[in-house]
């Protein structure tokens, strides 16, 4: 055999020997591709059964499985425009929860009991039915956050308190949040209208797990009874984390970082709302805007009236949303020891001002009309009230307490506490 044909004939056995390889590493390749696109799947199902599993809504569209789950991009409610935690609720603008004529609720799940079992791949595949957990929410392996309606409370929704006196809502008045500490010295501070103010949430995390990703929203509306998406401002919002509840940082308070200018218009009375969410672990919940349902949610609709100050202009409030539906709203005199949160403005623990006495009328009406002591019923979301009062002001050490409230179906859904302190 020639050179030429010696090398010809081994250059084809390399050839052979090269492609015999190359299809071999293709195989391997294709297997290989093939192992990681199940891991990929499997990891995709398991983050979902998690996921669904820290929401506790109960709705549908978060128990329907991984694909349903994965097409709609969790926007089915609990954030409205961009998944949870933006604007609106079911089907957009709005809060969630059902809107078969009537007020929206909050869905509670059932416990099954499973919790404390070894996790098998039965459960990442056929995950638990809709509205049904493997044990307590508070006791599952997650974040649990939540601001409080009032003090002693642990997040359990609904609440009957008035939750719209959140003790976890703090005003700075004067200051811009690029000079301002990270937490005010008074915790009972007011907005001043027409200047910067600056905005803090003390958020809690109860949960048996950390919360690495908690989105803080701040947010003002003119005020009112009830908290009206449609006629919400963001103020700003921010990320935090926190730790489990054995963690000396499982509650933290938070500062925006943008300035709210309260109005002039309404003289400094607007209603704030701070909403708290972790992304994956404990997102925003249905209904997105009732702080007397949603743990996620911390809501201060307070007035005070500093001693010396004014009090016979009226004050003017909207009575918010009612699906449908007609509210009763009346006004009441309160002894000042049943506001805890005046111990944020005195920043004594267990002290409260005296009760003073009422020397003259309590009047709440409809805008532009004489008088009147309610109570006044109200049929549409657009609807507001009226309210002043005759009495003098309080003498030294006392206080007035007036809450205007909102009830539907014997229930209240809204309300705005107005104090005048003596001098």
């Amino acid at each position: 055999m020639g050179e030429y044909e010696h090398r010809r004939d081994h250059g084809h056995d390399d050839h052979h020997d090269h492609g015999h390889e190359h299809h071999e590493h293709e195989h391997e390749h294709h297997e290989e591709w093939h192992g990681r696109a199940d891991r990929v799947e499997a990891l995709k199902d398991l983050v979902d059964a998690v996921s669904r599993l820290a929401c506790d809504c109960g709705c549908a569209d978060c128990h329907r499985g991984h694909h349903g789950h994965h097409d709609h991009g969790h926007d089915h409610g609990h954030g409205g425009h961009g998944g949870h935690g933006g604007h609106g609720g079911h089907g957009g603008h709005g809060d969630g929860g059902s809107h078969d004529g009537g007020r929206p609720t909050r869905t509670p799940g059932t416990d099954d009991g499973d919790l404390g079992t070894p996790l098998t791949p039965g459960d990442i595949h056929h995950p638990p039915k809709p509205g049904h957990w493997p044990g307590p929410r508070k006791d599952m392996h997650l974040p649990f956050l939540f601001m409080r309606a009032f003090p002693g409370d642990t997040g359990t929704r609904p609440t009957t308190q008035p939750f719209w006196e959140s003790p976890d809502v703090y005003i700075l008045g004067g200051v811009h949040p690029s000079v301002a500490p990270d937490q005010p010295a008074q915790l009972g501070q007011t907005a001043l209208a027409g200047q910067d103010n600056t905005v803090y949430a003390h958020v809690w995390n109860l949960g048996h797990a950390p919360a690495r990703a908690v989105v803080v929203q701040f947010y003002w509306c003119d005020p009112s009874l009830g908290f009206n998406p449609t006629g919400a401002h963001l103020i700003g919002s921010t990320m935090t984390w926190l730790g489990s509840r054995s963690d000396p940082d499982c509650h933290k308070v938070v500062k925006c970082p943008e300035s709210w200018r309260a109005t002039y218009t309404n003289g400094g009375h607007e209603c704030l709302l701070v909403r708290a969410f972790d992304v994956a672990a404990d997102p925003m919940t249905t209904p997105e805007w009732d702080a007397s349902q949603n743990r996620h949610l911390g809501q201060r609709n307070i007035h005070v009236i500093p001693a010396g100050m004014d009090a016979d202009s009226p004050l003017t409030l909207s009575v918010g949303q009612l699906f449908g539906g007609t509210a009763t709203v009346t006004v009441a005199r309160h002894a000042p020891a049943t506001m805890p949160w005046l111990q944020l403005h005195t920043m004594q623990r267990g002290v409260f001002p005296g009760q003073a006495v009422g020397t003259g009328g309590l009047i709440l009406g409809r805008p532009g009309t004489a008088g009147g002591t309610g109570p006044v019923v109200a049929t549409g979301d657009g609807d507001q009230v009226q309210f002043a009062t005759g009495d003098a002001p309080p003498p030294p050490g006392q206080a007035h307490v007036y809450r205007v409230t909102a009830q539907q179906d014997g229930a209240v859904v809204g309300g705005y506490t107005v104090v005048r302190l003596g001098s």
